[in-house]
């Protein structure tokens, strides 16, 4: 009775959303492949609603139900891990790496060489409004680069380069350690695919390690890599939008 009251009837891509099948927008494009059936009919206008209390909603054949309390993960991955749920290659996957729950799957995506902190829910809707650039949540990795950038490079990084007829650029940079290689900070809040070891390389500085260290308020402190924790219901507010990212105060 419940979850009737509290769900009735809703547009399917946000039913599959809540679920933790896809993202929002991810849900309509299974929806616009035909992958979805409403009481044994294909479903793929986006408008369509549906009572998962009642209904017989499927995706692929796996019936939706409704889903359980939401589940928040941050897991510092290790390298040689794959950010997917299954890997047709047989490699480990950051799902072998926190418990069995329903639905549960990565926010995003961190190659395979890179190692550091990424988010896993069951709340599609969470996980649009931290992926999606729009929010801007800022991600912070650490990058041994070769050779050492200077003022210019790092201007650059911030301005935009264009690498491979598209636009990339950083929120910040700066050198953490100089040597014959050194590390780098960069700051950016989109994701596009390999963009920081793109960037780096289009100015002259290949990467050889890449580790991301920070997303928006959540830090890597105290979480070696391979183990994981909840987050508190704070972190949950704050990257949800529901409460302002705490500022420290001027001195």
């Amino acid at each position: 009775m419940y979850y009737h009251r509290l769900f009735m009837h809703e547009r399917i891509q946000k039913i599959l959303s809540r679920a933790g099948v896809a993202s929002r927008r991810k849900a309509e494009e299974v929806i616009l492949h035909g992958r979805v059936t409403l009481n044994g009919e294909i479903v793929r206008e986006l408008g369509t609603k549906a009572d998962i209390t009642v209904d017989d909603l499927r995706v692929d054949g796996v019936r939706i139900k409704p889903p359980k309390a939401p589940v928040y993960v941050l897991l510092n991955k290790p390298k040689g891990v794959v950010t997917t749920r299954h890997d047709p290659e047989g490699r480990p996957t950051v799902m072998q790496l926190v418990p069995p729950v329903a639905g549960l799957f990565p926010v995003g995506r961190l190659d395979v060489t890179t190692e550091g902190l990424i988010l896993l829910t069951n709340d599609g809707d969470f996980a649009q409004r931290v992926s999606h650039p729009s929010f801007e949540v800022p991600r912070v990795y650490e990058a041994k680069v070769r050779g050492i950038p200077d003022a210019h490079t790092l201007g650059r990084l911030k301005a935009g380069v264009m690498v491979e007829g598209t636009r990339m650029a950083v929120d910040r940079a700066r050198v953490l350690e100089s040597d014959n290689n050194s590390w780098v900070e960069v700051t950016l809040h989109e994701g596009k695919n390999h963009e920081v070891k793109r960037l780096l390389q289009a100015v002259g500085h290949p990467v050889s390690k890449l580790k991301r260290v920070a997303i928006g308020p959540l830090t890597a402190k105290g979480l070696e890599p391979g183990h994981f924790r909840e987050l508190t219901p704070r972190e949950v507010d704050v990257l949800a939008g529901r409460t302002p990212v705490p500022r420290k105060k001027a001195r």
